[in-house]
């Protein structure tokens, strides 16, 4: 390789893997990359653009001020090249860019991120581990294919599957929820009897839809409490503890009062954007440890669904469980095929996992493929279009569903 074509940096070994080095200090990101640099070239440029690109300047920097914070590299490895991405490159004149180019080739990269540099904030995890990663020009394909976090980063779950569980009073069986829909244009108290119907029918909890839109925190108001009234009509009806599930998706300026009202209005869970509203948004609500959280994928799934640009599914989902959700979507063909299962999802990392959702086209039919692509019966099924469009009008659906879930055998 030819000097050449390394980043302009005087220190190269401060990016680079030491023994001397104490793994525990440490978070490994695992990358997948298109770079028109050769692969020391590429991984020495990333680690520099999101640690400590310069450390050296005559009487101000030194490099023993920076060692501790800098990124290294741990290892690379060339791959087979991928489909194209379609993205150009281009150079600019700073230090990490490599001063040669060569035809692009497919790296794999692992870098070792300090755990000071992460300082335990969902903020500054996302903006160190991706950052301004995928603005390098001579990157052409970037993907975060595994990062391994420690056990005691973010919150993680404050409820997960056995929270979730106790708080609705069912031992056993996936959970039955419905969305509201038609999520725009609908009156509160139309809205109001088809949850009560079709949780007095059998839902074990209904949920805001995530395109429901409110003026202001007073109509926020007015719609929770004309839900919490409906679940609470059906719990008094069915003698069962029916959830409801508001909708957090919102400015940040509205974040606290509407938090403050569904807390006080005893709504079962809430939930929010990730990546909309700010990872640390999800963390932040976790610690209060107040109700359960459920991570929607608005948004996220521009991140995770182009297989040459964005971040694995499973990583994404590991993240928001570290961070706090409780509830997380699973990928949109999840369980809908055999063999579309775990590996797909996350690996439920935390001893206090989340409890999966599978959501999009749901059918009483397709039970058993649904337990086999979990595992187990612990997790939540979205479940509208099916009972909305029955033949036999929806709470009969909705007995049905119920029906097909309690006559399943024992997991």
């Amino acid at each position: 390789m030819s000097s050449g074509n390394l980043p302009r940096t005087q220190h190269p070994e401060l990016f680079r893997w030491s023994p001397a080095l104490d793994p525990a200090d440490y978070v490994q990101a695992r990358y997948s990359v298109t770079s028109v640099h050769d692969g020391e070239a590429t991984a020495l440029g990333m680690a520099m653009e999101q640690s400590a690109g310069t450390v050296m300047i005559r009487g101000y920097v030194s490099p023993g001020q920076v060692e501790r914070w800098t990124i290294r590299v741990l290892a690379i490895e060339a791959q087979a090249e991928p489909p194209a991405s379609g993205l150009q490159p281009y150079q600019l004149a700073t230090d990490v860019y490599a001063e040669q180019q060569q035809q692009a080739q497919t790296w794999s990269v692992t870098l070792a991120i300090p755990r000071v540099l992460l300082a335990g904030k969902a903020g500054q995890l996302f903006n160190v581990v991706v950052g301004e990663l995928p603005r390098l020009g001579f990157l052409t394909r970037f993907r975060l294919e595994a990062l391994a976090l420690p056990e005691d980063f973010g919150p993680g779950p404050g409820f997960g599957v056995a929270g979730i569980r106790a708080r609705l009073q069912c031992p056993r069986g996936p959970l039955l929820c419905r969305s509201m829909r038609p999520a725009v244009g609908l009156d509160a108290d139309t809205m109001a009897r088809l949850n009560r119907d079709v949780l007095e029918a059998g839902y074990h909890l209904v949920k805001d839809d995530e395109l429901q839109v409110f003026a202001d925190n007073h109509a926020f108001r007015q719609h929770v409490e004309a839900m919490v009234a409906a679940r609470d009509q059906a719990r008094a009806t069915t003698g069962e503890r029916k959830g409801y599930l508001a909708n957090l998706i919102c400015e940040a300026d509205e974040l606290a009062e509407r938090w403050d009202i569904i807390k006080t209005l005893g709504v079962d869970g809430a939930l929010v954007a990730p990546a909309l509203q700010g990872f640390s948004t999800l963390s932040m609500l976790a610690r209060e440890r107040r109700m359960p959280l459920l991570a929607h994928n608005t948004f996220s799934d521009l991140l995770t669904r182009h297989p040459g640009w964005g971040i694995e599914h499973a990583v994404l989902s590991g993240l928001y469980e570290a961070l706090g959700a409780d509830w997380i979507v699973t990928s949109g063909e999840y369980g809908a095929t055999d063999g579309v299962g775990m590996e797909d999802a996350w690996p439920f990392g935390r001893p206090q996992r989340a409890m999966p959702i599978l959501q999009g086209g749901k059918h009483p039919q397709g039970l058993p493929a649904y337990r086999a692509a979990i595992g187990s019966d612990d997790y939540m099924l979205i479940v509208a279009s099916w009972v909305d469009g029955h033949a036999d009008g929806l709470p009969a659906a909705a007995r049905a569903f119920r029906t097909a879930i309690d006559a399943q055998p024992p997991a």
